[in-house]
């Protein structure tokens, strides 16, 4: 899997689009906030494992983006959807320009970058060793494997001075027993603007 150093910024919460790699890589969440369970809204649910299956029948494409938490709802997780710069299947890079449209969407609404999500179209939810890698000690990593249905949370910690992957519980709220269904317009309809912030892709 293919990186681009701008997604580890969104991922690790660091505060300089310019920071080097060996910067960011440093760059790590302070361990006070994480949690041993999270939350994930039906609809963000929905829409994820949606659009992840068709860009992994678009070439193995993934989808991508940041993990947002704001203040007094530390357990529920608000995904930043972002265009896939890379141009190579089965990989994901976030340019400047939307490094820095999520770090002012998420300083506008006093939030908090915790992590990044991607879809792996034909593996399984874990991460791999570039996940682990380009990612800030104590972030989150959410997943969704395109084969296996199942979307997976994770947390990246720090055992005796090498990175691994703790699964932490996540449970989705919210679920529409009947009615219209939750999933976002497809590529080239506007958004609703409730969630157009959360959707910073070109249209």
């Amino acid at each position: 899997m293919r990186f681009s150093p701008f997604i580890a910024l969104a991922c690790a919460a660091t505060l300089s689009c310019e920071t080097n790699r060996e910067d960011w890589q440093r760059s790590n969440l302070a361990r006070g906030w994480a949690k041993s369970s999270y939350r994930l809204p039906h609809h963000e649910s929905v829409r994820f494992r949606h659009e992840a299956r068709a860009a992994g029948q678009n070439g193995n494409r993934e989808i991508c983006g940041a993990i947002l938490r704001r203040p007094g709802d530390a357990g529920t997780l608000e995904l930043i959807f972002a265009d896939n710069e890379s141009r190579h299947a089965h990989s994901y890079e976030l340019s400047l320009r939307s490094v820095k449209r999520i770090r002012r969407i998420a300083h506008t609404n006093k939030a908090e970058i915790i992590g990044a999500f991607h879809s792996h179209p034909t593996s399984d939810a874990t991460p791999g060793r570039n996940d682990l890698t380009h990612a800030g000690v104590h972030s989150l990593l959410l997943i969704h494997s395109v084969p296996t249905g199942r979307t997976r949370l994770w947390q990246v910690v720090l055992r005796e001075g090498a990175k691994k992957a703790r699964e932490v519980q996540l449970e989705v709220i919210g679920r529409r027993l009947r009615g219209p269904s939750p999933l976002a317009p497809s590529p080239g309809r506007p958004l609703p603007d409730d969630e157009a912030i959360h959707d910073l892709r070109t249209r």
